[in-house]
């Protein structure tokens, strides 16, 4: 996974392509920053009651944001554990779901470095 970029800016500067303002992808940083803390106290509330299809679908939610902003590594992340959740390996999901939280952070600061101002 380490050899995935954190960020892929493509997807953004598309979108700031397609007419798109850094204003935009400042509100897009925002919500990142106020959603996914949210769904990743649902998925460590759903592995704490081993809901093996509210943990896939949690990781689902987080692969589908985090991806369509350029996060490769954080969208990596969330599709094993929704694999592992598919293929109810739920003891597996833990060691990984670890890495979440420092996923978080270094995604959000590549958005910030590579989109600053907000």
């Amino acid at each position: 996974m380490d050899d995935l970029p954190i960020l892929d800016p493509k997807p953004l500067h598309d979108l700031l392509d397609l007419g798109g303002s850094v204003e935009v992808i400042h509100e897009l940083i925002a919500l990142f920053e106020e959603d996914v803390p949210l769904h990743l106290a649902l998925l460590k509330t759903a592995m704490g009651a081993l809901d093996g299809p509210r943990i896939m679908m949690e990781a689902h939610q987080l692969k589908g944001a985090v991806g369509n902003l350029g996060l490769a590594r954080f969208a990596e992340l969330a599709a094993r554990i929704e694999a592992l959740a598919r293929e109810e390996h739920l003891e597996q999901i833990p060691g990984r779901a670890d890495h979440l939280p420092a996923a978080y952070e270094e995604a959000l600061q590549a958005l910030n470095t590579a989109f600053p101002g907000q």
